[in-house]
């Protein structure tokens, strides 16, 4: 009788084992997918947050610097005047009163994302992948 007693558990608990790493690999790949789909571009997203956030608070030259320039060293393209009048109190949007970001595209370097500030939507930014840094998407 004892010969016989465990006859086939091993197969039994071979077949739980399966089971348990088959629903662990499906759990891990739903789990991985979730986060591509919902937090790949998180750590630009906010980057775009703390300078929307800048401008709310007015914080112009701070604002600025996050495109990589500063009002002592300004960029060759866009000096802090131009910044100003796309950004500052006089800008299309005026004093930002609130902001909420909109859909983000993933690229080779970095993300493309829109955004509405007051109501109005803007022209979409580029935030580098490495730096964070922050400019006008490419047309």
């Amino acid at each position: 009788m004892e010969f016989l007693g465990g006859y086939g558990s091993k197969g039994l608990l071979a077949d739980r084992l399966g089971v348990i790493m088959l629903v662990l690999v499906a759990a891990a790949t739903v789990l991985g997918l979730a986060y591509y789909v919902f937090f790949r571009n998180w750590r630009e997203e906010l980057e775009a947050r703390r300078f929307f956030e800048l401008l709310e608070a007015q914080e112009y030259q701070q604002a600025y610097g996050m495109w990589g320039c500063s009002v002592e060293e300004p960029c060759r393209y866009y000096p802090f005047e131009e910044f100003l009048e796309d950004w500052g109190r006089e800008s299309p949007f005026g004093v930002v009163a609130e902001f909420a970001l909109g859909r983000s595209y993933t690229q080779p370097n970095g993300v493309i994302l829109r955004y509405t500030v007051n109501g109005i939507e803007g022209a979409p930014l580029w935030i580098e992948h490495g730096d964070g840094r922050i400019g006008f998407a490419p047309n």
